[in-house]
């Protein structure tokens, strides 16, 4: 059966925070780390965020760049430490944490559109050519991993420049 592999993008400049649509570039450590991934793919798909585009390009490989593998956006809390979005959105924060995907930010991407977007990415790479990798982000990824195995995206979980391997119908 043809692989996908699905790549967390490498560290970014800025950690700590909900990275969101924030498009940092990669720390030196990430670029490092990005650099010694070698996957057996003919081409990579990836995010047109910068994060996941630079760690992409480390591959030396063809890459096709779908706005659908973008990460979801948090809206006004884009770039927030939690301790930051607990101080200004105490009660919204608390009920966002009972609920992680019903409760959306202000000015975000609902999680229902956000993992629409993602399936119609996904049906675009499994047209082919496979195998192929997908760098993206940890949301991107978590719904990518639920569509592709039944993984619940609330206990999903990839370091940077983690990879996860799937065997996918053709």
């Amino acid at each position: 059966m043809p692989k996908l592999f699905v790549v967390r993008h490498a560290e970014p400049a800025v950690t700590g925070v909900l990275l969101g649509r924030t498009n940092p570039p990669l720390s030196e450590a990430g670029r490092a780390a990005a650099a010694k991934l070698r996957l057996p793919v003919r081409i990579v798909y990836t995010s047109p965020l910068r994060r996941a585009l630079e760690t992409a390009d480390l591959f030396g490989l063809r890459t096709v760049v779908l706005q659908g593998l973008a990460e979801i956006s948090y809206g006004e809390w884009d770039g927030m430490s939690w301790d930051a979005i607990e101080n200004r959105y105490p009660e919204l924060a608390r009920r966002k944490q009972v609920d992680w995907h019903g409760v959306t930010p202000p000015a975000a991407e609902e999680w229902n559109v956000f993992a629409a977007r993602v399936g119609r990415a996904l049906d675009v790479i499994r047209s082919g050519p496979l195998p192929a990798a997908i760098v993206a982000h940890a949301a991107v990824n978590a719904e990518l991993a639920r569509k592709l195995s039944g993984a619940d995206p609330l206990y999903f979980q990839q370091d940077y420049c983690g990879v996860l391997e799937y065997e996918i119908g053709s």
